[in-house]
């Protein structure tokens, strides 16, 4: 699978959490608080992947499933973190601790909005690969998958800001130590 579009789709997400607020000054994101985002988001991309990839896969690929065991943890681990995404979501936007954010159609709007970004920036002949890479990692626990997603999302960005780009998404960059 090319790069690229492993990118794409987490770019995607950076600018669908960055388009629906201006970021407040000094406020950045933890690498902690990228994840928490990107596993709320997960079980929605991984369905619009499929969608996407229904095209080119067998009825058989994980990918495609829109039940079982796999896709229930993501989902039940998304679940789960909603409460810190949501305060992630406030922190980006200014709006933390608002009655906005319990609004039963903040987290529907939120993925409703990344899958079609996702479903853009898949290319068909990268399902094999993508169907590849879930299958890969789906022993792992859903929040190391969302970690694996928020480090390559936040290694495109510090790529961008050393080109000096536009940084979709207000990130914290940790310094070595």
């Amino acid at each position: 699978m090319r790069m690229r579009a492993i990118v794409a789709t987490w770019l995607a997400l950076a600018a669908t959490a960055s388009s629906a607020a201006q970021a407040q000054p000094g406020a950045c994101l933890t690498a902690s608080e990228v994840t928490d985002l990107a596993q709320v988001v997960l079980p929605e991309a991984i369905g619009a992947a499929g969608q996407v990839c229904a095209r080119v896969l067998p009825v058989t690929a994980a990918i495609r499933q829109t039940n079982g065991a796999l896709l229930t943890r993501y989902r039940s681990e998304a679940d789960r973190v909603w409460p810190q995404a949501k305060r992630v979501i406030g922190k980006i936007g200014g709006v933390e601790g608002t009655a906005m954010l319990d609004s039963d159609l903040v987290r529907p709007l939120l993925t409703t909005i990344l899958v079609a970004q996702v479903t853009k920036t898949i290319n068909v002949r990268d399902c094999t690969s993508i169907e590849r890479i879930y299958t890969a990692l789906a022993p792992l626990p859903p929040r190391n998958t969302a970690d694996v997603a928020a480090q390559i999302l936040l290694l495109t960005i510090q790529a961008k800001a050393r080109r000096g780009e536009k940084i979709d998404l207000p990130v914290c960059f940790e310094t070595a130590k």
